[in-house]
Order: structure tokens, then sequence, then C-alpha cells
């Protein structure tokens, strides 16, 4: 479905809520806009928050215990649902809690990769009767236009890495395997795979570190940034879940990994709170740009 053109007002909607504040935020403008948000939480560490601004209840749930969640909904007199922010597979493979319907469908699912899983979800609630929301239609004002939201600017190597990234995110997305990918001077360090975009981090700040000595050898040690970050929209992405999002977090985990470059694609990438990563990458000398598909930084990019 497209963005939804009726009015939220007076809808009991059901949050699926994953981990991060990006759950929070939803529930936040469903309540302005007139709606009664239940939550049923993945994650423990935003439910606190949750509570503080869903008018129903927060109930703490196992995503594989699908009957269960299902009887929850419908006690809970929910017909719309949302779903918002990250529910990592690594949950399932951890604590591996499904229950026959669970076990019986995944059964049938070709592949265990977020879009074939979510899309069984997806369909198994509508099919039930409910209707699943486009996380957009919550949380538009979170996306930011082209261009280069800090004093600083990308340089042109930064400008190089990022369309190499740009490129490669778009086709480890095409595969469903991540959405970013991070990139040093031509060198691809990590890309995003089931661990999430935070350890995608990390790890790039392993090897950018490492590569110091390898560049001075060629002079170019000291020339060029600490590595790019970029992160995209998978081509045909579904906007009723996994929508790519940043926030101050993403920009702590890229300056202890010494990674000073985020490049994101204008207008399909959630921003949480932008002032405040546009003041921490302002305070830290780090570069915020969103970028275009056509565009691709070719020529002066505008101040977002």
């Amino acid at each position: 479905m497209s963005d939804t053109a009726q009015s939220v007002q007076s809808m009991r909607i059901g949050l699926i809520a994953g981990e991060g504040e990006l759950p929070v935020r939803v529930a936040e403008n469903a309540r302005d806009r007139g709606a009664s948000v239940v939550s049923l939480s993945v994650s423990s560490k935003n439910r606190t928050a949750l509570a503080k601004v869903c008018d129903g209840a927060v109930h703490a749930i196992q995503p594989g215990m699908v009957e269960t969640n299902l009887a929850l909904l419908r006690k809970e007199a929910v017909k719309h649902i949302v779903f918002a922010g990250k529910v990592n597979k690594w949950i399932l493979l951890k604590h591996p809690q499904l229950d026959q319907r669970a076990v019986a469908a995944l059964k049938e699912v070709s592949r265990f990769n977020d879009d074939d899983v979510m899309l069984w979800l997806v369909n198994s609630l509508e099919s039930e009767g409910f209707q699943v929301l486009n996380q957009t239609a919550f949380l538009r004002d979170l996306f930011l236009p082209a261009g280069v939201c800090t004093k600083a600017q990308p340089t042109e190597r930064d400008r190089q890495d990022i369309k190499m990234g740009f490129n490669l995110a778009k086709t480890m997305g095409g595969l469903d395997i991540g959405q970013t990918v991070t990139v040093k001077h031509g060198m691809v360090l990590a890309v995003e795979a089931i661990e999430g975009s935070d350890e995608c981090i990390k790890r790039a700040g392993k090897w950018s570190k490492r590569s110091g000595s390898f560049l001075g050898l060629f002079g170019l040690n000291g020339k060029q940034t600490g590595g790019v970050v970029v992160k995209v929209e998978k081509p045909g992405q579904d906007p009723r879940f996994d929508v790519p999002t940043v926030g101050l977090r993403t920009l702590k985990t890229m300056r202890k990994a010494g990674l000073n470059v985020l490049a994101t694609e204008a207008n399909k990438t959630f921003y949480l709170e932008p002032q405040k990563m546009k003041e921490y990458a302002n305070e830290h000398g780090m570069v915020m740009v969103s970028v275009t598909e056509q565009e691709m930084l070719e020529g002066q990019a505008d101040v977002c």
C-alpha cells in the first residue's frame, strides 16, 4: 500500500517495536495525531521510553511466538500495525523460541534473509485481518534532502569513496544482505550482514586504523579522512519495514572507529534527532551528506 492517505485519528495501532529510538518516534507521532498506541516490544532497552508515550500497554514479546502475539493483538483490539526499529535475526539464533506456526512457516521460506522473513510475517498478519501501515506515514519529517549537512565538506577522495560505497551498497541491498558499506581510499573495509550497521562500523574501524602504515607507503596517509560509511535504501524497498535509519549512536560509533564521513540516500533515510546529529558532527569535524542516486555528488552539494 502507499503511504496511508487515511487519517490515523482514532486508530488503535499495534506498534511492533524493535531496537532503538525509532519505535518511540512512531509512537509519539501516532499519539500526536490522535491514535491510540499499544506496543509489542522485542527490545528491553526502549520499553521505559515507550511506556511514556504509549497510552496503551507495552508488552514484552518473543518474535517467534506467532500465535501468542496474534492473540495479544486481538485482545488489545488492534486493527492496524506498524513495524519500527531493528529486529536482528541473531535474536532468533541466540534464543530460538518458535511456536509450531512459526516453525511450519519458516520451513516454507526459501531463504532466511530479512525480506523473505518480514514479507512472510506481514502477509501472515494481513491474512489475519490486520492492516500493516508504512513506516514512512509516521516519520517523513525524519528524511533529509540532498546536500551537505555539516560545516566540514567531503573531500574529492571522500566523494570517490562515497560513490563506490553507494553503488556497492545498492548491489548488496538488492541481494538483501545489508544496507551499509564502509570504504577508505577505494578499499572496502566492511559490509553489513546479520550483525547490523553498528557492528559493521566497528569492524571497519579496526581495518581503517590498520591501513595507515600501508597508505603511508604511497604518501597517502594523512591526505585523506578516516573513511566513509554509506547507507542506502534497498532496491525495491518495502516501506512497511526496514527503512534505513541513522542516529546519534551511528556518529558516536563512527567516531570511536575513526570513520568520519556519513553518507546516506537523500529523502529515503530516517535521521533520528537530526539537529543533535549535526551539532555532534560539527563539534567533532565529521561530515554528514545526503546524496541522490542520480546526482551522486556531482558538483557542489547544497546545504541541507
